[in-house]
């Protein structure tokens, strides 16, 4: 009878040994979850700027798809001078309140930006200093704190402003950014005739001349461009105020 009783010992020993349970495992840490990053503001997503919640030169095709959403980004060819396009991207291609073209360098698609520009007459876009489609060379003037000069109507490239001459829109934005603004002739009344010496041709033209005053030329385009460090030294005397 002995037996019995050593496996009866054997099995209290063993219950009170499991008494006490096993220590526990460490927790594990929780996991480090970075925050979200802010959304911008509606009124910043068309607002032409540098810097901030702005653009920035080194954005690509992929940057611009997080900002506005990849449907809102198309890559459709932009224009160019003389009739030319060049591969380029649309932001909201079927919205004229919001559509805005986008260049890249050398027209390199899977490269940097160069240039974004606002062409529809009804665009909420705003550029800098509240800077607006539909203004006029008067309107330009008065943000600019003083005249400016223009290329003159009808070619190509006519209407583009050529020198701030050392006013606020000369440096409105953050390097390596630059301005661009197109103007045209304003609509005339039925029988009402350009005045006298309208600015027409290649040549530039001052804003502050009589026939410019008496008939200002609207703001049809604006746009952000990133010059090149070397390109924009360039080109810096022909901004200085004449």
């Amino acid at each position: 009878m002995r037996l019995p009783a050593l496996l009866l010992s054997l099995i209290a020993l063993a219950a009170c040994s499991g008494s006490e349970p096993p220590p526990a495992a460490p927790e594990a840490a929780a996991p480090i979850v970075a925050p979200a990053p802010a959304a911008i503001p509606e009124a910043d997503l068309y607002t032409l700027a540098v810097g901030g919640n702005g653009f920035r030169a080194d954005m690509d095709l992929a940057a611009l798809r997080a900002r506005y959403g990849a449907a809102a980004v198309l890559e459709q060819d932009v224009p160019l001078g003389e009739g030319q396009t060049e591969k380029g991207a649309v932001i909201h291609p079927d919205d004229p309140s919001r559509r805005a073209y986008v260049y890249f360098i050398d027209g390199n698609i899977n490269g940097p930006i160069s240039a974004i520009h606002v062409r529809d007459p009804q665009s909420v876009w705003v550029g800098p200093i509240g800077l607006k489609l539909g203004m006029t060379s008067l309107d330009l003037e008065r943000l600019n704190g003083k005249p400016l000069r223009f290329l003159g109507f009808e070619w190509d490239y006519g209407g583009y402003v050529s020198n701030w001459t050392g006013g606020s829109l000369g440096s409105a934005f953050l390097a390596p950014g630059q301005l661009a603004v197109r103007l045209a002739p304003p609509e005339l009344a039925e029988g009402v005739q350009r005045a006298d010496g309208y600015p027409m041709g290649d040549s530039e033209f001052a804003s502050d001349i009589p026939p410019v005053r008496e008939q200002p030329p609207v703001v049809t385009e604006m746009g952000l461009a990133f010059i090149p460090v070397a390109a924009a030294a360039a080109t810096a005397p022909s901004d200085a105020p004449r």
